[in-house]
């Protein structure tokens, strides 16, 4: 028997099983007892608790924590795999630290080891008893550096230098660049931002295959490092030879979702759509000036977006990032898109095993913002302590949310039914103090509009497909079930009823709203609500 230091929230009931909440300062996990009172929320979670952080209305047979009950989060965790993050075990503890979504990022590793690392994540997840969502993170046109003689080059305040883009290693004074567009797109007085703007160079004049620039901020540049010109209309197309063949490959992995990179106008978007053979969701990276411009229009062809702020942190001045992230988040909940907010939100547990009271507060603000998700990027990928790094950010958002969860306002009027039907469940879930929403669902469309109306209760998506159990993994505070495909909608009301009763999804007796299109199995067809008790 081991004993657990547990906060619990709720009122002590008067039998073991009953179904209110507990007020309980200690709990006893013992493997022998088979049942367990349901509906209260854990407010501490142990690190050494091997179990999902996202585990709720059920207790997990796993000795010797036979009997933990754990608080639901509902933003979801994204993680990108890399060095760090290689290994099955390492993958597997990070699925129980709370990663919800593997992102695989194209810009760095082959089609083989990013097959691997798919591979290992749908094995680990099935092991686990979770799933698990891949996102695939293609390149885009990243303008970046040559090659220097051995390897970095110091440049120097107020030196005069020359961007080119011959085909020649850099040295004194000579900054090679790939990209030959760069002469055409630039101008005098243009400031040009080398590593992520470390080095800041202001052009002077432009001749042929060469930029002549002066150095405002010098520094040590290395081999391949980034280029951002702030203000300029790169003329790179945002699909790249190198992307199309990537889109490929991750349609025959199967991801989950595609990430485009360096996004300028919605119709990147649908260039893209028109190369994948499977209808996959993009999410659009705002990362330029240009896509923050046309943010609506890009909003609305694509599934979701990402705020990327290390390319747009170069690219717009850093004091105005913030209120452009909100601005973002605002604009695509409005419409029912979903939202990753990412980059360096807990950089500094690269290397440290706890991370900055800032970066705890920025985590914090995304989840307050309305974010569906946060991304952990090189703290996961070559990061020194990646399953920490995730188990800190489940944390964060957990304790976030129990003290404030934001309700994304209602829809913008709109004729469109599935928008009202999902509209209509969240308000009588509320009314009726239901402990579920069930949505079934073909595409998964209609428990994302579900979701991004943040309903108060628990959300689970039930569907026959499993490509979309793994897409809910990245909707805000729903769960996927993958169930056999039913054909009437007493079956599906019988089936839900079974299923609560089985895993203890919510009280017993209480309301329980049920979406779903009629007829059913019918992709874009929602038009039904129904209420039951479980």
């Amino acid at each position: 028997m081991t004993r657990l230091n547990l906060r619990l929230s709720g009122v002590k009931p008067k039998s073991p099983k009953a179904a209110t909440p507990l007020l309980i300062r200690e709990a006893i996990c013992d493997s022998s007892l088979k049942s367990a009172p349901t509906g209260f929320n854990v407010s501490l979670v142990l690190p050494s608790v091997a179990l999902s952080h996202r585990t709720v209305g059920r207790w997990v047979n796993k000795p010797p924590f036979a009997l933990l009950y754990v608080f639901m989060r509902k933003a979801k965790i994204v993680c990108t795999l890399g060095p760090s993050s290689d290994s099955a075990k390492v993958i597997e503890e990070m699925i129980r630290a709370g990663m919800d979504v593997a992102r695989l990022n194209f810009s760095h590793g082959t089609h083989t080891e990013h097959r691997a690392r798919a591979q290992k994540v749908r094995a680990a997840a099935k092991r686990v008893g979770r799933h698990v969502a891949i996102l695939q993170d293609v390149q885009g046109p990243k303008i970046r550096l040559g090659k220097f003689e051995g390897g970095q080059l110091r440049v120097h305040d107020r030196e005069v230098v020359t961007l080119t883009t011959r085909p020649v290693l850099g040295g004194r004074g000579l900054i090679p660049t790939p990209v030959r567009c760069l002469p055409r797109d630039v101008k005098a007085g243009d400031p040009v931002l080398l590593d992520d703007g470390r080095v800041r160079l202001r052009v002077l004049a432009v001749s042929g295959p060469d930029v002549k620039a002066r150095v405002e901020v010098g520094g040590l540049l290395k081999d391949m490092k980034g280029l951002n010109l702030p203000g300029a209309l790169v003329s790179v197309p945002t699909l790249t030879v190198k992307d199309r063949a990537d889109l490929k490959f991750g349609q025959t992995l199967g991801v989950d979702y595609v990430a485009l990179s360096f996004v300028r106008r919605p119709e990147d978007i649908l260039a893209a759509r028109k190369l994948m053979v499977r209808h996959t969701p993009i999410i659009a990276k705002i990362e330029k000036p240009q896509a923050v411009a046309a943010l609506s229009g890009i909003a609305e062809v694509s599934d979701g977006v990402m705020v990327a702020r290390g390319d747009l942190g170069v690219e717009v001045p850093l004091e105005t990032l913030p209120g452009i992230q909100k601005t973002i988040v605002k604009t695509v909940n409005k419409i029912g898109g979903l939202v990753i907010v990412a980059t360096e939100m807990l950089e500094s547990m690269v290397n440290n095993v706890r991370p900055t009271r800032a970066e705890v507060s920025d985590v914090a603000n995304a989840i307050l913002d309305g974010a569906d998700a946060v991304m952990l990027s090189g703290e996961t990928a070559a990061g020194q302590h990646p399953v920490e790094a995730v188990r800190t950010m489940a944390r964060i958002v957990s304790e976030i949310e129990k003290r404030a969860v934001p309700r994304t306002a209602v829809f913008e009027q709109t004729k469109d039914v599935a928008t009202g039907v999902a509209a209509a469940a969240v308000a009588a879930a509320d009314r009726l103090n239901a402990g579920l929403i069930v949505a079934y669902t073909e595409s998964g469309y209609t428990a994302r509009l579900i979701s991004e109306l943040r309903p108060h209760c628990r959300l689970l998506a039930l569907t026959p497909h499993e490509t979309v159990v793994n897409r809910v993994a990245l909707y805000w505070g729903a769960e996927g079930h993958r169930v056999k495909r039913l054909y009437s909608t007493d079956a599906m009301v019988q089936l839900v009823k079974r299923l609560c009763r089985a895993h203890k999804f919510t009280r017993k007796g209480s309301p329980i709203v049920i979406v779903a299109g009629v007829p059913l199995n019918m992709p874009g067809n929602t038009n039904l609500m129904s209420i039951h008790r479980c």
